[in-house]
């Protein structure tokens, strides 16, 4: 079995609950991330066919590398085809010839499938019994053409798995369709895939469900949690709740949640120095216990409860809300300002000190805050 996923802690998390399962890793459970499936097992054992130096590596581009960085004016001499009409090395490659850009790979997987009779799908075929991709609502453009290159040829048939609530990522950069939610779905079903909706939550409670539910509100059916049993150490302090800004340090230090927040720079007035922190898009594919979120100002809007607290436009904002919510077991926070903290749907945690009594004897000593 096969499974491609885009982001590093998603595999990690793969691999980690296939041993929670059955106990052990498998050479017959393979996770690769994307970028080393398009390289391994797309382009380098027919890469021949168009180009005669092995390609050793990938080179990660955050930006079009053809575009000249200053006045963003395109670079002389990085067109895909050549003047005697073979691919260009310059195009897919950087100058040394042996790393190929990550912006181009799924593209440059397209065109040595059609070169070689699809031949990578047969000798996938020949390997693997099933084949799955996760998070393809981050696939754009060109993956879609691998992907109806495999789904065409394959013997077997392949899965795509994905949450387009969850899209906080792009592979590659360019405008090739698909790019919005709407044009995946369609595309998919113009590839022949049949859609099933999946709604179990294996990860989080019934009431952080409902919360996350909301945040695209009737564009998907409800979330059914799977999570049969909270632990007995976590049943104290279950459910959604809202932390003023003031009682910050007290909740971290009381409960210790993962602290997510848009980028590093968010939050640095009040949050304390041992607060362990994700941003919204690394903590994506991964599961914490306890959650405490720093919310943008759009985001606030919609702990507030404004009416349509995500505007047109606002799509990556609206999704980074909901991969935080999501990532929560077991309780979620969300810090607000004090002076906005009345009148919400959420509970507000306070800091209260709960008091124990001190008996010696029959006699009442005094009683002593647990904090």
């Amino acid at each position: 079995m096969l499974v491609v996923t885009y982001t590093t802690s998603n595999q990690q998390e793969l691999r980690a609950r296939f041993i929670q399962q059955y106990g052990r890793s498998s050479d017959r459970f393979v996770v690769k991330g994307l970028y080393s499936f398009y390289l391994e097992d797309m382009i380098r054992p027919y890469q021949r066919t168009v180009f005669s130096k092995r390609i050793e590596g990938v080179y990660f581009n955050s930006c079009n590398p053809h575009l000249n960085p200053s006045n963003r004016l395109a670079l002389p001499g990085r067109k895909e085809m050549l003047a005697n009409n073979k691919l260009n090395p310059k195009h897919y490659l950087t100058e040394c010839g042996t790393k190929a850009h990550t912006g181009f790979l799924a593209k440059l997987a397209t065109r040595i499938s059609l070169k070689t009779k699809h031949a990578p799908a047969t000798r996938l075929s020949e390997i693997y019994t099933q084949v799955y991709f996760d998070e393809v609502q981050d696939l754009v453009g060109w993956d879609y053409s691998v992907l109806a290159s495999l789904n065409k040829k394959m013997k077997s048939a392949i899965t795509c798995v994905g949450d387009f609530r969850q899209t906080v990522y792009e592979t590659t950069f360019g405008h090739k369709a698909p790019e919005t939610a709407e044009q995946k779905i369609a595309k998919f079903k113009e590839m022949g895939f049949i859609e099933e909706t999946l709604t179990s939550n294996r990860r989080c409670i019934q009431q952080i469900c409902d919360i996350a539910d909301t945040v695209h509100l009737g564009a998907y059916k409800a979330t059914q949690s799977g999570v049969a049993r909270v632990p007995d150490g976590f049943r104290s302090h279950i459910g959604t709740f809202v932390v003023k800004q003031s009682d910050v340090a007290d909740y971290i230090e009381m409960f210790d949640p993962t602290v997510l927040r848009w980028n590093v720079s968010v939050g640095n007035k009040f949050l304390p120095e041992k607060a362990r922190c994700q941003n919204f898009g690394s903590s994506k594919g991964l599961s914490f216990d306890r959650v405490l979120i720093v919310p943008t100002e759009k985001q606030v809007k919609f702990i507030l409860g404004h009416e349509k607290p995500f505007p047109k436009g606002t799509e990556m904002t609206q999704n980074k809300m909901y991969v935080a919510i999501t990532r929560a077991r077991y309780s979620l926070a969300f810090i607000l300002p004090d002076k906005l903290v009345n009148g919400l749907q959420f509970p507000i945690w306070e800091n209260q000190p709960v008091y124990i009594e001190m008996v010696v004897g029959s006699v009442l000593k005094c009683r002593l805050p647990c904090l």
